[in-house]
């Protein structure tokens, strides 16, 4: 079994990082989504996330992908 490298261990962090905001990004468009208010802005903050969080991912997995090398 190899040591990781430092590219790998600053990627691993990276990702991590990426993944609290996904968590944190979900978690906001649950509450307003969910939200008992029915208010315009919930929506608009609502209905954009599933594509922000498809970013996220790709950008997660390229970032991850490339301290492989």
């Amino acid at each position: 079994m190899y040591a990781k490298t430092g590219k790998q261990n600053k990627a691993e962090l990276i990702v991590v990082c990426i993944a609290l905001v996904a968590f944190v990004l979900g978690l906001v468009a649950h509450l307003a989504g969910a939200s008992i208010a029915n208010s315009d802005v919930f929506g608009y903050i609502a209905a954009p996330i599933p594509l922000v969080l498809g970013v996220i991912v790709l950008l997660s997995y390229k970032i991850a992908e490339a301290a492989e090398d």
